[in-house]
């Protein structure tokens, strides 16, 4: 039986397929980015995440000293803004950038708050949480505080004024670790609230040596 293709007289011509139309450039683009523009769109986020990664970095202010304020109250903004420029008009540039910043990091930290509500005892836990990060990686050398014998007695953290660190079993005494504010070159800071703050030095344990010797020098500046 003679085949449907020469029942029909087909030629190869007949049976070959239609040669697809060329597109335009136009076309071409716009067919491109139907199939790509999701791949084009995740480069772009990974670009502009690094790109403002290395912005942060390159823009990032270093400090040249940190402060801690640990306030059985919130510390007043005023207060706090204050301490940073009378800070800052007295300390070195001991980073070599050109300008010397102080950062004044605010912790309101009131010891009793095991007898206070829910709120507040969660709100003074993320406190003592930040407190302890602060010592453990030995970022604030110098410390305002308005309880400075609570504080000693329940983390034993600041340094003897004769430059030792405290020992367990030690008898607390203000005066031989902290100063009175008004005493110090920050005496003309007055806080609002009329609370009275002391000066006081991060225990020596556990910070390099070159730290030390640069928070001394504020400290003995602030004398």
């Amino acid at each position: 039986m003679a085949s449907y293709r020469y029942e029909r007289d087909i030629t190869p011509e007949d049976l070959a397929l239609d040669k697809p139309r060329e597109l335009t450039k136009a076309e071409a683009r716009a067919n491109w980015w139907h199939y790509h523009w999701y791949y084009v769109l995740a480069v772009v986020l990974a670009v502009l995440v690094v790109g403002y990664f290395v912005w942060s970095r390159v823009t990032e202010v270093e400090p040249d000293y940190t402060v801690a304020v640990i306030g059985s109250n919130d510390p007043d903004a005023v207060f706090l803004s204050d301490l940073k420029t009378t800070l800052e008009s007295v300390a070195d540039d001991v980073n070599g950038d050109g300008k010397v910043t102080v950062q004044v990091k605010s912790i309101w930290l009131s010891l009793d708050f095991e007898h206070q509500d829910v709120s507040t005892r969660q709100l003074m836990e993320s406190s003592e949480d930040k407190l302890n990060s602060d010592f453990y990686l030995c970022e604030s050398l110098l410390f305002l505080v308005d309880d400075p014998a609570a504080l000693q007695q329940r983390y034993g953290c600041f340094r003897n004024k004769d430059g030792t660190d405290p020992q367990d079993g030690d008898i607390v005494n203000i005066d031989d670790f902290a100063v009175p504010l008004e005493e110090t070159a920050l005496s003309g800071v007055q806080d609002p609230n009329g609370a009275l703050w002391y000066l006081a030095r991060r225990a020596a344990e556990g910070v390099e040596e070159k730290t030390l010797t640069q928070a001394d020098s504020l400290w003995e500046a602030l004398q």
